[in-house]
């Protein structure tokens, strides 16, 4: 199997994680700016496609780390529908813009309209520092060392979120998240290396039909994302949903050549685990990516990442996601289809109409 860009830049991830870990230490002016900022205001994340997927967990960490009104928004809602997303005042807000390249049109046009046209302060989350986006903001967090060559986002989807959930836990003034944190490198390796090992075989188990992936909470945004990456790599049918919200409607679907993973939340566990049981029932093959297979997990599962990590959900949030762009790397392979060059994409989304 020829290696590429893509599979390289998935397995760099803990080595990523601890240069923006350092890079991010919170004793900087602009952690310091920008706490301030974020103890003031209703915090707005703003992104697009995989973007928008982190802004979606950025939202729901950072409220629940600093007890502050924080929400998602993807970029064109602020271009269409400000209204709908910022009440007057309209300073009340801040707006934290997230792009990998920091050139998405969507993404600048909407930093350019929350600072010009409605006085809301910016901060771009990106890993280039020249981009647009960075000059068009008023503040900027750069995880440089997770740009990547590849067109699918893998390393810079986990490392913009630690960003984020670095500034919660210096807005928070949470010594211990802090050091929660500090640990995802080390875990990473070994989640990695059990990702590494098991998602070949599950793509290899059978021709599967479908995937889908239900998280809540913080996992929400991380089962979008995993649906993504299904579809851009391998060209697959995958579906995301909220959790509890797969048994009003969308399990009329379910078969046993499905792949439902479930993303276990610790609020959540225990009717998660009842879902998991039904789905089960109903033939499905199930992942479940969890702290830990108790409760009747492991034995519901057909297949199973345990984390084992002592952390918070919300600080564990990045480990979940390797075996799931490892799933969509190897389903992609099985199809002879090459995801360092996805159909139809580029790295770069550029609209003509907002040129």
């Amino acid at each position: 199997m020829r290696v590429g860009a893509t599979f390289k830049e998935i397995l760099s991830q803990p080595e990523t994680w601890e240069s923006v870990l350092a890079g991010n230490s919170g004793s900087g002016s602009a952690f310091t700016t920008l706490s301030a900022l974020c103890s003031k205001k209703e915090t707005a994340f703003v992104g697009c496609g995989t973007s928008y997927y982190a802004s979606l967990s950025a939202a729901s960490v950072f409220t629940r780390i600093t007890g502050m009104k924080s929400r998602a928004c993807p970029a064109s809602d602020i271009l269409f529908y400000p209204d709908s997303a910022f009440q007057n005042p309209a300073a009340d807000y801040f707006g934290i813009v997230i792009s990998r390249s920091g050139t998405t049109s969507e993404a600048i046009l909407a930093a350019r309209k929350m600072k010009v046209e409605l006085g809301i302060p910016t901060c771009a989350v990106s890993c280039r520092p020249d981009s647009e986006l960075v000059q068009v903001c008023d503040h900027a967090l750069l995880a440089e060392s997770a740009d990547e060559k590849s067109v699918v986002m893998t390393r810079s989807f986990t490392s913009l979120l630690l960003t984020i959930q670095r500034l919660a836990a210096a807005t928070s003034q949470n010594g211990r998240y802090a050091q929660e944190l500090e640990t995802l490198p080390r875990l990473g390796r070994k989640i990695l290396e059990e990702a590494g090992t098991l998602a070949p075989v599950i793509i290899r188990d059978r021709n599967w039909s479908s995937f889908v992936y239900l998280g809540q909470g913080p996992y929400y945004g991380l089962a979008c994302e995993a649906m993504l990456k299904m579809k851009e790599m391998s060209l697959s049918v995958s579906e995301a949903y909220h959790t509890l919200e797969y048994r009003h409607g969308p399990m009329s679907v379910v078969n046993d050549r499905m792949l439902i993973t479930f993303f276990i939340s610790d609020k959540g566990a225990n009717e998660e685990t009842v879902l998991l049981r039904e789905m089960k029932k109903l033939g499905a093959k199930t992942l479940t990516i969890c702290e830990n297979g108790g409760g009747g997990i492991r034995e519901l599962s057909d297949y199973i990442i345990e984390m084992n990590s002592g952390l918070s959900d919300s600080a564990r949030l990045i480990l979940c996601v390797p075996i799931i762009q490892l799933l969509a790397f190897h389903q992609a392979r099985a199809k002879d289809i090459d995801p360092d060059h996805p159909k139809n994409l580029s790295q770069v989304v550029r609209l003509s109409s907002f040129a």
